[in-house]
């Protein structure tokens, strides 16, 4: 008795036991798993942070290989006439200046001769000598002509147009090996700033180019602090000149001494030049996808081991209540017997499916209604009979496995069958058994559990969830191609427009300057004949004074005459003085697009005067009422360019085939802090179906007629994002077009202007 009461205690210690160990097993998976995925997402980062420096380093490579490639160039002109002639400072300087390999990138040639005297290849550098100091490269290489390959000067800030450049300058020989002295060119940081800008905004990350000897050349977010910004004596660059190519480190200061923060840097020295590409992600900003996934891990662990210690409790109450019910059933076995008749309709009314098996002669003794019902069997052709008799069991095999572990164990528990019923459909079972006494004789209590149904929406779960996963992949491996194809052919496109733009800008500012010379021929030639006139009335003079008796009417004459012509000499040059002022005020806006504060009265007159060459040879007019005193801090450039475009698209689309038109421009206050811009003509509109697209790119109407379909929407570009303005359009066919523009007098201040400050 003692025994068999201690039964239920061991099951049930051994079984807490056992929830202890699936608890345990589930805590250290859950910390493999976290430990495993956050070495994994710093190792994407690292490869993320490899494919940006990679792009940064293709990027600076092509930028500097060009460049040296032009000083190569010029090296290799200037070398081959020294095989013809001596050279000297005039003829290096006349072979720079004819040379002018000015873009983008490159502003212009700079010339040191062995003495240290400089020549600029451009006139638009007057003061390069200021910059001296900053361009520590010249003594070195004067001091140290053995120096063949270009070398990088220290980036800084010149101070004539407020540009941060970056100086590239090689030793320059003649073809015989005499050392000329230095040629050296700028390049504009500003070049790399759009690539480095973008890829900085979009990762959230710290980026930059940097000299091996530890100058910073640019550094995204911008900080101006950190522009060629000395940086020798940290650790980091001390340690990058031992490591490889590329590859990755941790820090807290480097590149970020205000922000204690510890960031993941990937880098990558560049091959040609002594230079090295940095790109940086905090840590804390990498893991949070990582924290993401731990949460939900630790969330999901611990439900699940809630629901084991639930489970493991129940179980464990159920052992006790069992436990007791095994004392209460040996004590109270006289009871049971007299309660055998409710047990048999207990048994036979039951709603799960029982049955009654003898295991002496394997025969049938008793079965329920349920399982009556599940099989189609009767009661009496199943009665008295054996399961081998019936063909119950659809593989015979399977029961001896059965009935071995029945006799082992006492019972069997959700043993998988396939149950076979009276019509002939066979039926996935679970069969569960109890092996006990009756008197004296062994019985078995069996019930099998029709599961054909829940294997069946198994299996078609499990279909589906692989034709899904197989679907997901299949679209995704679509999207992801579909995406690289898309965002290659968008690069390519902004690429193009913003080529496109830029041509069609330096063509406006071309047709200005050919408009200028033209209008310029008048006042000057003007200018030379009456002066050519009084030197020929000065001579007069002379001979009239050096007879023995002067005439005095002669003289008079002279004098008049003299005096007309200097009048005359005076009002072209004037003219030609107001010609050329406007027209370099407006060509310098236009072409650098700086911003200042300026009167827009003023300004616009100055834009107007530079186009009246446009239309003052024409039937056309244009009148102005202009507000005075409007004072504004913005882009005048931009004003120049959309009042260009604006009056050539009037002259060239609205007043096609008229011989009269009129052009308005009024200007407006509208508030404390915005201004109107009204510019209108009485041309031939423009259609309802064609004023939608009229911003468009490369929307014209003279396609292959020289039109470009850029000019308006050059216009709707500055308006809204260099000038903070909107920009309104109505037109009617027959009754002209008008041009809105409601612009604030301070404009947004742009990134550029922000460092320009």
């Amino acid at each position: 008795m003692a025994v068999s009461a201690a039964r239920p205690q061991i099951a049930g210690v051994i079984f807490l036991l056992l929830a202890g160990v699936a608890i345990a097993a589930i805590i250290l998976q859950t910390w493999w798993a976290i430990s495993q995925d956050r070495g994994i997402t710093f190792k994407s980062e690292y490869e993320n942070g490899l494919v940006a420096v990679r792009l940064l380093e293709e990027h600076a490579t092509q930028t500097l290989s060009e460049a040296d490639s032009n000083l190569s160039t010029v090296i290799n002109a200037i070398q081959s006439i020294s095989r013809e002639k001596e050279l000297n400072d005039d003829i290096i300087r006349e072979l720079i200046t004819k040379a002018q390999p000015f873009n983008k990138v490159l502003k212009a040639l700079q010339y040191v001769n062995t003495s240290g005297k400089a020549f600029v290849s451009t006139v638009d550098y007057p003061a390069y000598q200021v910059d001296a100091d900053e361009r520590t490269y010249i003594p070195y290489l004067l001091k140290h002509p053995e120096i063949k390959q270009a070398i990088i000067g220290h980036p800084f800030q010149r101070f004539y147009d407020t540009e941060l450049v970056v100086p590239l300058a090689r030793n320059l020989f003649s073809d015989n090996g005499t050392h000329l002295g230095i040629i050296s060119t700028d390049i504009s940081v500003s070049y790399f700033s759009s690539v480095y800008a973008r890829v900085a905004k979009d990762s959230k990350a710290i980026v930059s180019l940097l000299t091996e000897d530890g100058t910073v050349i640019v550094r995204f977010p911008l900080e101006k602090q950190y522009v060629g910004k000395d940086i020798k004596q940290s650790p980091v660059i001390k340690e990058l000149a031992h490591k490889p190519i590329e590859g990755n480190f941790t820090d807290k200061q480097f590149l970020d001494e205000n922000n204690q923060i510890e960031r993941l840097y990937t880098y990558r020295k560049i091959a040609a030049f002594p230079i090295v590409s940095v790109f940086a992600r905090d840590n804390d900003a990498i893991l949070i996808p990582w924290r993401e996934r731990t949460r939900d891990r630790l969330v999901f662990s611990g439900i699940t081991i809630l629901l084991l210690c639930i489970l493991t409790f129940s179980l464990w109450l159920h052992i006790r209540r069992l436990h007791h019910s095994e004392d209460s059933l040996r004590k109270s076995e006289m009871s049971l017997r007299i309660s055998e008749s409710k047990f048999v309709n207990l048994f036979k009314f039951s709603p799960v499916p029982l049955a009654l098996i003898s295991l002496a002669d394997d025969h049938l003794v008793e079965i329920n209604d349920s399982l009556l019902r599940q099989t189609g069997f009767q009661a009496h052709e199943i009665l008295g009979k054996t399961p081998q008799g019936l063909q119950l069991w659809e593989d015979i095999s399977l029961r001896a496995n059965y009935l071995n572990l029945l006799k082992e164990q006492g019972f069997v528990d959700k043993f998988e069958m396939r149950f076979r019923y009276k019509d002939g459909t066979v039926a996935t079972c679970l069969l569960s058994a109890r092996l006990f006494e009756s008197n004296g004789n062994k019985m078995v209590i069996f019930t099998p559990i029709d599961i054909s149904q829940i294997r069946a929406i198994e299996n078609e779960i499990r279909q589906l969830n692989t034709d899904l996963e197989e679907r997901v992949r299949q679209r995704t491996q679509s999207l992801e191609e579909t995406n690289r194809e898309l965002g290659n052919a968008l690069d390519s496109l902004t690429a193009m427009q913003g080529e496109l733009i830029r041509s069609e800008k330096m063509a406006a500012l071309g047709s200005l300057v050919a408009g200028i010379a033209h209008e310029l021929n008048t006042p000057i030639g003007n200018s030379v004949t009456v002066a050519s006139t009084l030197q020929d009335h000065a001579v007069n003079m002379e001979n009239e004074l050096s007879t023995t008796q002067p005439r005095r009417s002669v003289l008079a004459q002279l004098t008049r005459e003299t005096s007309k012509g200097a009048n005359i000499l005076v009002r072209s040059l004037d003219r030609a003085a107001q010609l050329i002022l406007s027209f370099k005020q407006v060509a310098v806006d236009q072409s650098s697009n700086h911003r200042r504060n300026f009167d827009l009265s003023t300004t616009l007159n100055e834009i107007l005067v530079t186009l009246e060459p446009m239309y003052s040879r024409s039937t056309h007019s244009l009148h102005i009422d202009l507000e005075p005193n409007v004072a504004m801090e913005s882009y005048p450039g931009a004003l120049a360019q959309i009042l260009t475009n604006s009056v050539n698209n009037s002259l060239t689309h609205g007043f096609e085939g008229m011989e009269h038109g009129n052009m308005h421009l009024k200007t407006r206050l509208s508030g404390q802090h915005l201004v109107k811009i009204i510019f209108s003509d009485d041309g031939a509109g423009i259609s309802a179906e064609h004023l939608a697209r009229v911003f468009d790119p490369f929307f014209t109407t003279k396609l292959g007629k020289g039109g470009s379909g850029l000019g308006m929407h050059i216009v709707y570009n500055l308006v809204t994002d260099v000038l903070g303005g909107k920009i309104e359009l109505g037109s009617e066919l027959g009754k002209g077009t008008t041009i809105s523009l409601i612009l604030p007098l301070i404009a947004p201040v742009k990134q550029t202007d922000k460092f320009a400050a």
